[in-house]
C-alpha cells in the first residue's frame, strides 16, 4: 500500500519525452506510455535509462518520458505520486522500503517497493592526476563530496572513507549536488568526486585534464569488513574502459545494483510485458554505453537481497528458469518483513509521534521491536 502523497517539489528535474515513431502499434500486453525517474543527465545511469527507453519505444510502439532528479526523494516522489511507471535508483528503494534516512518522516514511513530488474554497475571516486591524492588515506583534509538529500551516495562515501580508515570528521566536508561534482572538482571546489564511473560528464573531464581512479587494490579482511559494515549492499571489484584507464588497463572500485523498482500494487502483467520488454530488446541497446551490456538476464540478480521482487519479475525469471528456491525462500523473508515494517511504524509514530527526521529513534525502535 502506498503511503499518503505529499505534493514537494521534485529537485532539478528535467524531461525527455521518446515518442513511438512512425505510429508503430503498441505490443500487446504493454502500457501505452512508460514514465520513468532517474538520475540527472551527464550520469551513465541516466544514459542507461535512455538508451533502454528508446529501444523500447521504436521496437515496442510504447512512449517513454524520462524524468530526472538528483535526489532520492526526488526519484521516488513521482513513483509514489503515480507520475511515473518506475524508477531507477541508489540504494534509496532500500531506504525506501526500510523507511530510513530521508524516508522516516511522518509523511513517508516505510515504503511497500518492489525491484522489477537489478543490473549491477560499477563505482568509484575520481582525482585529478596531479591531485597528490594516492590512497584512501591520502583524502584526510581534503575537500570530499557529501551530496545533497541523497543518502544513498553518502552512505557509499563514508564507506570509502571507512576503507582509508577515515570518517567524515577527517575530510574537509562540501554539501553539493550530485551532477554539479565534475564542474566542482574542475574548478578546485572538490578534490574527488564520487560517480558511477561510465557517465558522460567524466568523459568530458578526461578532455580537460588528466583523470584518474582511487583504485580499492586492497582487499584485505579488514578493508573488506570495515566496506561492508557500512555498506553492506555493496562489494569491491573490478572495471576497465573508464575515463583516465588506458586500454587493458582496470581499477577496483564499487560494485552495487542500481534497481528499476516500483511499487508492490503495480499490475503484474504490465510489470511482466515491461521486463520482457528489457530483456527481449537487449540487442538493441546492450553497446549504447558502457554498462548496458550488464543489463541482459544473465547477467543482472537474479534473486531479492533487501527488497522483494515484483511478481511481474518474479514470474518472467520463473519462464525462463533463472528463479531458484534460495530466491523464493529469500522473497518470503522480505514480505514478512515488509508487513512487519508496516505495522511497527504504525505503532512507531503512535509512540513516538514528530515530523522532523526521525531516522534514529526508528533505527533503535527496529532493531529493539521486531523480528524479521
Amino acid at each position: 500500500m502506498r503511503k499518503p502523497v505529499i505534493r514537494a517539489g521534485l529537485a532539478t528535474v528535467a524531461a525527455l519525452a521518446l515518442s513511438a515513431c512512425g505510429g508503430a502499434e503498441v505490443t500487446e500486453g504493454m502500457p501505452d506510455q512508460i514514465v520513468w525517474s532517474t538520475y540527472g543527465t551527464g550520469t551513465s545511469t541516466y544514459a542507461d535509462v535512455a538508451a533502454v527507453a528508446d529501444a523500447i519505444t521504436s521496437n515496442e510502439g510504447t512512449s517513454v518520458r524520462v524524468i530526472t532528479s538528483d535526489t532520492a526523494v526526488g526519484r521516488l516522489t513521482p513513483l509514489r505520486e503515480e507520475q511515473a511507471t518506475m524508477a531507477r535508483t541508489g540504494d534509496e528503494y532500500i531506504f525506501g522500503f526500510e523507511g530510513d534516512y530521508d524516508f522516516a518522516t511522518k509523511d513517508w514511513g516505510p515504503q511497500d517497493l518492489r525491484v522489477i530488474w537489478a543490473p549491477v554497475a560499477p563505482h568509484g571516486l575520481m582525482v585529478k592526476d596531479n591531485s597528490g591524492i594516492e590512497t584512501f588515506e591520502d583524502l584526510k583534509g581534503k575537500k570530499f563530496p557529501r551530496i545533497t538529500a541523497n543518502p544513498s551516495v553518502n552512505n557509499k562515501l563514508e564507506a570509502f572513507l571507512a576503507y582509508g580508515g577515515l570518517t567524515w570528521d577527517d575530510v574537509n566536508v562540501v554539501e553539493i549536488g550530485y551532477s554539479d561534482q565534475p564542474g566542482a572538482l574542475q574548478n578546485g571546489k572538490l578534490d574527488v568526486l564520487f560517480q558511477q564511473v561510465y557517465g558522460s560528464s567524466l568523459y568530458e573531464l578526461e578532455s580537460a585534464f588528466p583523470v584518474r581512479w582511487l583504485s580499492m587494490d586492497d582487499t584485505s579482511e579488514e578493508k573488506v569488513a570495515a566496506v561492508e559494515e557500512i555498506a553492506p549492499s555493496t562489494e569491491i571489484g573490478e572495471f576497465t574502459g573508464a575515463p583516465g584507464l588506458e586500454d587493458g588497463e582496470s581499477a577496483m572500485g564499487m560494485l552495487y545494483t542500481v534497481p528499476v523498482v516500483t511499487y508492490a500494487d503495480a499490475d503484474e502483467e504490465t510489470v511482466r510485458a515491461i521486463v520482457a520488454a528489457i530483456d527481449d530488446n537487449y540487442d538493441a541497446y546492450k553497446d549504447s554505453t558502457a554498462t548496458t551490456a550488464a543489463w541482459n538476464l544473465d547477467q543482472v540478480q537474479a534473486g531479492p537481497r533487501e527488497v522483494p521482487f515484483h511478481p511481474g519479475l518474479i514470474s518472467y525469471l520463473e519462464e525462463n528458469d533463472a528463479w531458484s528456491e534460495e530466491a523464493a525462500a529469500q522473497q518470503e523473508k522480505l514480505l514478512a518483513r515488509a508487513d512487519e515494517l508496516d505495522e511497527q511504524w504504525k505503532a512507531f509514530l503512535e509512540a513516538e509521534g514528530g515530523d522532523d527526521n526521525m531516522h534514529d529513534a526508528w533505527v533503535a525502535w527496529k532493531n529493539e521491536n521486531m523480528e524479521s
